[in-house]
């Protein structure tokens, strides 16, 4: 199911999309026929590319996405658990953890310490599994929190899960129904909150890694189409497919 969730998720992309009508239009300007849809279709693509590649869709999405939960800036002292969610890695022989880890679960995991450096009582929870697990997302955090001094005892290490379902199921045998904090980045957060929720946790969110990618020379970011602008958009449109997929699956 997975598999066909990406594949869905492929398919319904606009860029790809986009892409799949422009091959269309060449085939029929190829053999000068249906020049009525040709002529209708660009002018479809066109929209839909400067829709995309424009700040305005991709920062509109982003933002309802990351404004749904404020960062934690006083620490509930009654909180026995913090949770940080892996935000993959990268796979090269002989490369240092710092290296290996994507920016969003090293910035995850940062929160995860300034957190906990609030709670030392509490358990960090480091979430994230990979076919080996020597070599697993959660391993991979655990060898770059000792740069922050977090003693050995205070881990935890979920090491089965792979996709962000995966991990909330898992989550319910080490946390139970005790409340935590739910470290995860900011345009994940609403997906990842639901999908705790689903399984009866009690997550408080904790978001981290928000994009500031308009927040500097925004105006010229958001009128003149990047490159930028259609990742942000595909990201956003990954949280949001993947909340309709959790939708679906949970009433299927």
């Amino acid at each position: 199911m997975t598999v066909m969730r990406h594949i869905i998720e492929f398919l319904v992309n606009p860029f790809f999309i986009c892409l799949l009508l422009l091959g269309l239009c060449i085939c029929f300007l190829w053999r000068r026929t249906h020049i009525a849809f040709v002529h209708i279709t660009l002018c479809l693509v066109f929209v839909l590319l400067m829709a995309i590649s424009t700040g305005w869709l991709p920062g509109y999405l982003t933002y309802k996405l990351e404004s749904q939960y404020p960062v934690v800036n006083q620490v509930d002292p009654g909180i026995q658990w913090i949770v940080v969610l892996s935000g993959g890695q990268n796979q090269w022989e002989g490369m240092p953890a710092n290296a290996l880890l994507t920016s969003a679960s090293i910035k995850r995991l940062v929160e995860g310490v300034r957190l906990f450096k609030a709670l030392p009582h509490a358990k960090l929870v480091l979430s994230g599994g990979s076919v080996v697990p020597e070599k697993s997302d959660a391993s991979l955090l655990a060898q770059l929190s000792k740069w922050f001094s977090i003693p050995e005892k205070s881990i935890v290490l979920e090491l089965k899960s792979i996709n962000t379902a995966d991990q909330a199921r898992e989550l319910v045998s080490i946390v139970h129904d005790q409340p935590f904090y739910l470290v995860t980045s900011a345009i994940h957060m609403s997906r990842s909150m639901a999908l705790c929720q689903q399984q009866g946790l009690h997550p408080i969110a904790a978001p981290t890694d928000f994009t500031f990618f308009w927040s500097e020379d925004g105006f010229e970011k958001r009128v003149i189409p990047n490159a930028y602008n259609v990742t942000y958009f595909s990201i956003a449109m990954h949280e949001l497919l993947g909340r309709m997929w959790a939708i679906f699956r949970n009433q299927a």
